[in-house]
C-alpha cells in the first residue's frame, strides 16, 4: 500500500488542476490514469504520423485566468492565441459574414448582410457581458440556486437579462432581438453545443451564456487556439502539479474506490496496487464514480441517476487534407481570414430545429449542424509541411440509435452528409481528404470514458446546473471523503479547470475543519 494525503482518479484537466492546487498547498497527491496518455478528453494525439490532433476538446476560452496565474501555466508551455476573426459563415446564396476582432470591421459586415441588426448585435454583446459578469463569481463557490442568481441580477438592475438567459430558449432569445435568420443561426449554435436539445427548447439560452463566460484570452467570450493543441493545457497542468511534488501515474486503472466505515479511504487498481488517502477526488463521470464505490447509491443519488441527461449528441470528425477549403463565397487556398476562425454551416433556425428533431427520433440528422476548425492554418507545427487538418464539430448524432437502423451504416451515411454539407460551400474538400477519424457519442464513451458520450458529463441546461450538478451543491458526495472534481460537478463542462479548483479548495477546507 502506498500512502498519500489525497488520491485523484483520472487525469482529465480538472483532475490535474485539483492535483496542482493540492500539491501547491504542500499535500502529497497521486493521480491515477487508466490511459497511456494524460489529459482525458483534453489531449493532443498523433492520430496519423506527423499530425498532432486535438482529438476531442479543440478550443479554449473558459480556462479561468486565476488558474492560469496561480499554477503558472505559462511557465510550463501554455500559450493561447485569440482567433481573429472569431467566425466565418458562408451561405448558399453566395453571401457571408465575417466576425472580426475590430468592431468597426464587424459592423461593416453586418451592415452589408443584415443592416437592420447591426446595432442590436453590439447591444447583444454588451448584454451577454453584463450577464456573464454577474454570474462569474458564483462559479468559484458552491452551486447557487436559481433564486440566488435571480437576486444577484435584480440587485444589479438586470433582472430582464436573468429572465432571458435563464428561462428562455436560444431561439426566443435571438428572435426577440434580431431580424436576420442568417445571423440568428450563427449565434444560436453556442446554445446547442454538446446539448441534447434544439434551439426551440427552454434552457438553451443559458447554454449560450455559458459559452460566453470565458476570459482565458483576455476578452470576455473570446476563444483561442492553444499552441501545440489542447494537450498543451493538460501538459502544463501536469507539469505544475509535478513541480510541486505530485505523482502522476498512467496505465493505472482504478478498479474500486475503497470505502471503510462509510469513508473513502483510498483506491484499489486493476493490477492489485492500493493507494490510501485522507480523501479521494474523482475526475470520472459521476456514474462511474459511484459505480467504483461498489455500493448502492443513496436514494437521492439514485433518483438523480435515473433522471440525469447524459446521452451525448455530438460527433467529432477529424480529417487531414492536402489543401485548405476553397470557399465559393470567399475563394482562396492560401491561409486567409475565412480559415482562421470557426466556420459556421447553418442557414437558419428551422434547419437547426429539424436537425434536432431527427436526433430526438433516434436518427442522425439528415442535414447536420457543422462547425469547422482549422488550427493548422495558424499553427503549422501540428502538421507535415503543406498539409492541413479540419476539425469538424457536428450535431446531431444520437447515442441511442433507432433499433431499426444499423449503427455502422448510419455512421457512414452521417459522415458522407457532413462532407456533402461542406462541399456545398467548399467544393474542393472531398477530393482533398486523406485521413478521417469519426468520433460518435459511442466512440467518445469508449475512448475517453465519457458516459453516454456526453462531452460535459451531462447537459448544462439550467435544470442540471443551478442548485447543483448531479444534485450536489458542491464537490462533496454523500460518502465522507469522496469528492467529484470533474465536469459532473459545478459549474459543469468545457475546459475551465474550475470544478477541479473548487474541489481542491473544498477538500482543504474540510481537512482543516476535521471533516475528513
Amino acid at each position: 500500500m502506498q500512502e498519500f494525503d489525497f488520491v485523484i482518479v483520472g487525469s482529465g484537466h480538472n483532475g490535474l488542476t485539483a492535483a496542482a492546487y493540492l500539491a501547491k498547498a504542500g499535500k502529497s497527491v497521486v493521480v491515477l490514469e487508466k490511459r497511456p496518455s494524460l489529459g482525458g478528453a483534453c489531449v493532443t494525439e498523433e492520430v496519423w504520423p506527423g499530425y498532432h490532433v486535438s482529438t476531442a476538446a479543440y478550443l479554449c476560452s473558459l480556462l479561468h485566468p486565476a488558474i492560469i496565474s496561480d499554477l503558472e501555466l505559462h511557465k510550463y508551455g501554455f500559450e493561447i492565441d485569440r482567433r481573429d476573426p472569431s467566425g466565418f459563415a458562408p451561405f448558399e446564396d453566395g453571401s457571408y459574414l465575417l466576425f472580426q476582432r475590430d468592431e468597426s470591421a464587424t459592423r461593416k459586415e453586418l451592415l452589408r448582410v443584415c443592416p437592420k441588426d447591426a446595432d442590436a448585435y453590439f447591444q447583444f454583446e454588451k448584454d451577454v457581458e453584463t450577464a456573464a459578469d454577474i454570474l462569474e463569481p458564483f462559479f468559484l463557490d458552491a452551486a447557487p440556486s436559481m433564486g440566488k442568481i435571480a437576486d444577484a441580477f435584480s440587485s444589479q438592475g438586470a433582472f430582464p437579462l436573468f429572465e432571458q438567459f435563464f428561462t428562455q430558449s436560444v431561439r426566443t432569445l435571438l428572435e426577440n432581438r434580431f431580424n436576420s435568420e442568417k445571423l440568428m443561426a450563427v449565434l444560436s449554435t453556442d446554445g446547442l453545443i454538446g446539448t441534447a436539445a434544439g434551439p426551440s427548447d427552454h434552457g438553451t439560452a443559458y447554454v449560450l451564456l455559458h459559452h460566453y463566460m470565458g476570459r482565458a484570452v483576455g476578452a470576455r467570450g473570446a476563444w483561442g487556439y492553444v499552441k501545440g493543441g489542447m494537450g498543451s493545457v493538460s501538459n502544463a497542468l501536469a507539469q505544475s502539479a509535478i513541480a510541486n511534488g505530485a505523482v502522476i501515474l498512467s496505465d493505472k486503472e482504478v478498479a474500486r474506490i475503497d470505502v471503510t466505515n462509510d469513508r473513502a479511504a483510498g483506491v484499489t487498481c486493476t493490477d492489485g496496487s492500493v493507494f490510501s488517502g485522507k480523501a479521494v477526488l474523482s475526475n470520472a463521470h459521476p456514474f462511474t464514480t459511484f459505480g467504483l464505490t461498489k455500493q448502492s447509491p443513496p436514494p437521492d443519488i439514485a433518483e438523480t441517476i435515473n433522471r440525469w441527461k447524459t446521452h451525448g449528441v455530438s460527433c467529432k470528425i477529424n480529417m487531414t487534407v492536402s489543401e485548405l477549403p476553397n470557399f465559393t463565397a470567399m475563394p482562396g487556398l492560401a491561409s486567409g481570414p475565412q480559415h482562421r476562425g470557426t466556420v459556421h454551416l447553418a442557414p437558419n433556425m428551422d434547419f437547426l430545429d429539424k436537425a434536432w428533431h431527427d436526433c430526438h427520433d433516434g436518427r442522425p440528422s439528415e442535414y447536420p449542424m457543422v462547425e469547422i476548425y482549422m488550427q493548422s492554418a495558424t499553427d503549422s507545427s501540428l502538421v507535415p509541411e503543406g498539409k492541413h487538418m479540419l476539425s469538424c464539430f457536428t450535431q446531431y448524432f444520437p447515442y441511442e440509435i433507432d433499433s431499426n437502423l444499423n449503427a455502422i451504416a448510419e455512421e457512414n451515411r452521417y459522415y458522407r452528409r457532413v462532407i456533402d454539407t461542406i462541399a456545398r460551400f467548399a467544393p474542393n474538400v472531398p477530393e482533398s481528404i486523406e485521413n478521417v477519424q469519426v468520433l460518435t457519442p459511442r466512440k467518445l464513451e469508449e475512448q475517453f470514458g465519457l458516459i453516454g458520450g456526453h462531452i460535459f458529463h451531462g447537459d448544462i441546461t439550467p435544470n442540471q446546473m443551478f442548485g447543483g450538478r448531479f444534485g450536489l451543491a458542491d464537490s462533496r458526495t454523500p460518502i465522507r471523503g469522496l469528492y467529484i472534481c470533474g465536469s459532473g460537478a459545478w459549474p459543469g463542462g468545457c475546459v475551465s479547470g474550475i470544478p477541479g479548483s473548487n474541489a481542491a479548495r473544498q477538500v482543504l477546507k474540510d481537512l482543516q475543519n476535521k471533516k475528513i
